[in-house]
């Protein structure tokens, strides 16, 4: 017989902030549709991409929309996940981020290559196309586009791939990547102190290019089962 596990869906998402339009009606009913299909999961908890210490900043405005005085800020925290937690009678929003200083940026890494390994730059950067949301294009298709295992997959490796920037006793990339693989880590471990029993079902809404790393720390742990987001999206 197959012990039940705690169920997690790493939910890849685009930030909201950085997009005009979509505080339009039209926007704000694919927003809510969204919603009513991540409903379905039925998950316990709410976890988002962001750090402990804003977690009382962000659960205050929560209340406040609960008691409906507060007005939602374009940002798939607020307009995701506190709209699908008002619909569910959740408690609070929970925090899984960390965001401590790294040794180099990405830019400064990629700065690099181009003056020094452009070929391999364009290897690591080969076939990568990230989907745009179009006027034409529906939030929930957006959505679907973003969690696609191919365009999953080929995020992490790219990010793989970015080890190889640099030589011997000059590991370029690796001064970013560490750091990178450090948040992901975190969010992974934050994630599973959430979990209190095997009935936990978790919602992770996290940017698009954390989803495959932190997917494949879920499905290496073994600590819980990862559900698929296409499967409720479609």
């Amino acid at each position: 017989m197959k012990q039940e596990k705690a169920k997690v869906l790493v939910l890849g998402t685009f930030h909201m902030s950085e997009h005009e339009g979509l505080d339009s009606e039209g926007r704000q009913i694919e927003i809510e549709e969204l919603v009513s299909k991540l409903e379905k999961f039925k998950p316990t908890k709410i976890a988002v991409e962001m750090v402990p210490k804003d977690s009382e900043y962000y659960n205050g405005k929560y209340n406040q929309y609960k008691l409906g005085t507060y007005q939602l800020q374009m940002n798939e925290i607020f307009q995701v996940g506190f709209r699908l937690g008002l619909q569910l009678e959740h408690e609070q929003i929970y925090p899984t981020d960390w965001m401590g200083d790294s040794d180099m940026g990405y830019g400064e890494v990629e700065s690099w290559a181009k003056e020094n390994q452009p070929e391999l730059l364009n290897e690591i950067y080969e076939g990568l196309e990230f989907p745009v949301l179009s006027e034409d294009k529906s939030v929930i298709e957006y959505y679907k586009e973003l969690n696609t295992p191919t365009l999953v997959n080929k995020l992490h490796k790219m990010y793989v791939n970015i080890a190889r920037i640099g030589d011997i006793n000059n590991y370029v990339g690796m001064n970013w990547l560490s750091w990178w693989y450090k948040r992901n880590l975190i969010m992974f471990a934050n994630l599973t102190r959430l979990i209190d029993s095997e009935e936990e079902r978790i919602l992770f809404i996290v940017g698009g290019s954390h989803s495959s790393i932190v997917t494949k720390f879920i499905e290496e742990s073994e600590v819980c089962e990862v559900v698929q987001p296409l499967s409720y999206l479609s």
